[in-house]
């Protein structure tokens, strides 16, 4: 990216971001995909963030129809809820408490508390060690830097983005036969980046679709043994 757009770009997001910060300083009811969320300050929307959507959109799609599925960074829970509509069990994992509460009771509001679990977890830090998953969603944080606060860490990867390298030292004894990672990339990390770390893990990639956008080109790519 040349420095002028890099700037236009910079002032864009900070415009947009200016303009919906009193709605995330306050609970938000939003109705997505067939789902009514209350999502909670701290946790991100996927009224204004496309990622959770994007992902979600790619789930509801799919038959997982007796299927197990581990949501890492679970937010709002709506690609956990997805999953659980096209009827998998979920275990719905974030690091942040407030957000486990949150994709709890939005389980419980839309009747799919039976097929979710959630978990407070640092990737797979707490996850019974025994269970294998047919497929890991993440809608991962995307930026190389240590999290300045709970809601941070939606947005904050570690130094030297650490997130995948935890999220892929799991995945080896973590995936069922035939499973795979399915991932949403933001054209604001290197995908040399994650697919380094996948790869070590003896999986490879798979693009599958892009959403172009104002401030990002978003991705959905899968790893598979």
């Amino acid at each position: 990216m040349n420095p002028l757009t890099s700037t236009l770009r910079r002032a864009a997001f900070a415009v947009w971001h200016a303009r919906i910060r009193k709605g995330l300083a306050r609970p938000d009811r939003v109705s997505l995909l067939g789902f009514d969320l209350v999502v909670v300050p701290g946790v991100l929307n996927p009224r204004h963030f496309r990622s959770s959507r994007f992902l979600a959109e790619h789930v509801a799609g799919l038959d997982l129809t007796s299927k197990r599925v581990a949501d890492i960074g679970t937010g709002s829970g709506l690609a956990a809820l997805a999953a659980a509509r096209a009827g998998a069990q979920v275990t719905a994992l974030d690091i942040d408490p407030v957000a486990v509460q949150c994709t709890s009771e939005n389980a419980r509001g839309n009747g799919l508390a039976d097929r979710i679990h959630t978990l407070r977890s640092d990737v797979w830090e707490r996850v019974d060690p025994a269970l294998r998953f047919d497929l890991v969603i993440s809608n991962p944080p995307f930026y190389s830097r240590d999290a300045e606060g709970p809601a941070d860490q939606a947005f904050a990867a570690g130094a030297d983005y650490s997130f995948f390298t935890r999220l892929a030292d799991g995945l080896g004894h973590r995936l069922a036969a035939h499973g795979s990672l399915v991932l949403v990339h933001s054209s604001d990390v290197p995908i040399a980046e994650i697919a380094g770390r996948m790869r070590a893990a003896g999986l490879s990639l798979h693009p599958l679709r892009e959403h172009r956008g104002v401030f990002e080109t978003l991705s959905l790519n899968e790893f598979k043994v």
